[in-house]
């Protein structure tokens, strides 16, 4: 995987915070100087899971929370590989420009780095705290491979304003992305604008049944209707959005279920969520949620899974 900096044919203008590389030896990172988040509380925001500023500067400052949430898919039956599956949908060729806009801590880059694609690969992420991350991923999965050519660039970017020209990628993945964005449609105006014809944009997003007991249960803790933890933009919300931005959607669903013996990684999701954050006793929170649940007469706890992928093209 060769260092260097971002390829010039995707970028439209300079990106507005920050811009990190990615290679097999050590990667150069430079950041612009930026005032460090206070270490006062903040009061949690209306709506945590599309607030830009909470975004970046607690929840995912570090990727400890987003981790303890993929943590708790060691237990799924059967295993889906989500990133595995998705690019393999996905089939960049050898020469492509692939963009992932969200990328979070790099696991797509990472998979796209252990496969040996040679293309130009380019990940976005509004935190600088996840863009760290997805660098060190990407240097311990190439570490043992000094063949692998691939030019992997890491840009912390708007998913609403992308710093990047029209048709600059063959393939755009949003992984787990829209709910994060306060208006979805302007996400995928993006998507469409940096995608060139006949290429293709992957949508990744839940169904409205995903983890529907877990909710259940944190919703029977907290005292509040279980549909007020409902996903921001579903699978079927995105499919009906992606419909009036592409003309050609096809949808891949992904249903499992979680079979967790050990209530220790379900505590450790609910702890890494916005609602246990601000709760004034987080651990009799856990602990009333973990009693909700239903556990098997094996000693299981069974959540559903339910993540989906839809691809769009268009001529």
């Amino acid at each position: 995987m060769a260092t260097g900096p971002p390829p010039n044919a995707l970028a439209a203008r300079r990106p507005s915070r920050s811009r990190c590389t990615a290679s097999c030896g050590p990667t150069r990172w430079r950041a612009a100087r930026r005032a460090r988040p206070t270490d006062r509380p903040r009061p949690m925001p209306p709506d945590p899971w599309a607030d830009g500023l909470y975004l970046r500067s607690v929840q995912y400052k570090t990727d400890a929370n987003l981790s303890a949430r993929q943590s708790i898919y060691a237990f799924q039956h059967p295993t889906v590989d989500l990133p595995a599956r998705v690019l393999d949908l996905a089939a960049p060729a050898a020469s492509d420009t692939v963009a992932d806009i969200g990328c979070g801590n790099g696991r797509y880059l990472a998979d796209l780095a252990r496969r040996g694609f040679t293309g130009r690969v380019l990940g976005a992420d509004l935190s600088l705290g996840m863009l760290r991350a997805a660098r060190d991923h990407l240097n311990t999965a190439t570490a043992a491979d000094a063949t692998c050519s691939s030019s992997i660039a890491l840009i912390s970017a708007d998913a609403a304003a992308l710093p990047l020209r029209e048709d600059a990628a063959d393939v755009t993945l949003a992984s787990h992305m829209l709910y994060h964005v306060p208006e979805p449609a302007a996400a995928l105006s993006e998507l469409r604008r940096v995608t060139r014809p006949g290429g293709r944009v992957l949508i990744v997003l839940n169904g409205a049944a995903h983890l529907r007991q877990l909710r259940a249960a944190l919703a029977a803790a907290r005292g509040q209707d279980p549909a007020t933890l409902a996903e921001r933009v579903t699978l079927d919300d995105g499919e009906a959005l992606a419909r009036s931005f592409f003309p050609r959607v096809t949808r891949h669903d992904f249903p499992a279920e979680l079979r967790i013996p050990d209530p220790a990684p379900i505590a450790d999701y609910i702890r890494s969520m916005p609602g246990t954050h601000d709760h004034a006793d987080p651990d009799a929170l856990i602990e009333a949620a973990l009693s909700a649940l239903p556990v098997t007469p094996t000693g299981h706890r069974t959540i559903t899974t339910h993540a989906g992928c839809l691809i769009a093209e268009f001529d």
